[in-house]
């Protein structure tokens, strides 16, 4: 039976912890910097608190990163170094330079990293992606996608964008991430947003235009009211389109452009039930990875792509043009 240790003890960790106990693994170690933290959280979970980082990789054999983006770089070749299968939390890293670090350190140290970018695993997405894959839709054309809600108040981490890169490098890389992995490698990003101007209201817009010549339209947002929350998906191709909204009740919906009547095909969806937690499926599909020696769903270049990308339409914010992937490198001097 593997060895997990948790590696920060921030609210993802207490959500992947959830994840971690109801799978054929033993919860062996908590490490923060904070040591009443890491006793906290072995308190309520098992296992136990370590105050130096050397000790804790000595009793583990899976290290799951959940520590703030900033700090990922420092951890995941810390747990490289030791030898560890390491999942760690998305984004990969906050600058580019580190993500190049960590893609090189895990490659030279020959373990094993997972990037956690949950959205491939929500039942909705993964759906999405079947019957794009399927060529239901026909050949990809526009890709859009929501992900807006209120401000995550209770950490003054979001609020400093020299740490966390905002709304866009904090939540709206999930979208970015899951349209790459729709439509394919992104060749130009163009953005408009809040990002210099109020982090607690920060809001973006973001087009992505593909190498496929596909184009994609990303909604980001930390300006909604307290409470609020809204994601939607919606999938055109010169066959049909898909949709699905947070907010309604219907599951997802195909709109064919040859077919009778209304051309709707509704598919089948229900409330996440205990096996399509997605926090869950995304740990158990890195568990059976590592079992099984089959490839990541997410791999450290597709986590390092996500980043540039996000990276990208933040510098695009920031000067008002077009930003070239092929030739975007993060200024950060």
């Amino acid at each position: 039976m593997k060895r997990v240790g948790i590696l920060g003890t921030g609210n993802i960790a207490g959500v992947h912890l959830a994840g971690w106990q109801r799978l054929p693994v033993e919860i062996a170690a908590h490490y923060d910097i904070f040591p009443q933290a890491a006793q906290k959280a072995a308190q309520q979970f098992g296992g136990q608190a370590f105050t130096d980082l050397a000790q804790f990789f000595d009793h583990v054999d899976i290290v799951d990163i959940c520590s703030p983006s900033h700090a990922h770089k420092d951890n995941v070749l810390a747990a490289a170094a030791a030898g560890k299968a390491i999942v760690c939390e998305k984004p990969l890293a906050r600058h580019l330079s580190d993500c190049y670090a960590i893609v090189e350190g895990v490659e030279r140290a020959g373990v094993p990293l997972f990037i956690a970018q949950v959205v491939r695993f929500f039942p909705q997405f993964a759906r999405a992606k079947a019957v794009l894959d399927s060529g239901a839709l026909g050949k990809p054309g526009v890709i859009r996608t929501i992900r807006a809600g209120a401000y995550p108040r209770g950490s003054a981490f979001f609020a400093n964008f020299e740490l966390s890169g905002g709304v866009i490098l904090d939540v709206s890389i999930h979208d970015i991430d899951f349209q790459r992995w729709c439509f394919g490698d992104v060749e130009r990003v163009f953005a408009r947003g809040l990002t210099f101007a109020d982090q607690t209201k920060d809001h973006a817009l973001i087009t992505l235009r593909f190498t496929n010549g596909a184009l994609g339209h990303i909604e980001g947002g930390w300006a909604s009211p307290p409470g609020q929350w809204r994601t939607r998906i919606e999938i055109c191709g010169d066959q049909g389109m898909l949709e699905w909204d947070a907010e309604e009740d219907a599951p997802i919906t195909k709109i064919m452009a040859n077919a009778t009547g209304d051309g709707k095909i509704r598919t089948t969806s229900s409330p996440l039930g205990p096996d399509e937690n997605p926090y869950y499926a995304e740990l158990a599909h890195f568990l059976d990875c590592l079992e099984t020696g089959q490839p990541f769903r997410v791999t450290p270049s597709d986590a390092l792509q996500n980043v540039k990308v996000a990276l990208a339409a933040i510098e695009s914010v920031r000067t008002g043009q077009p930003i070239d992937i092929a030739t975007f490198e993060e200024q950060t001097a």
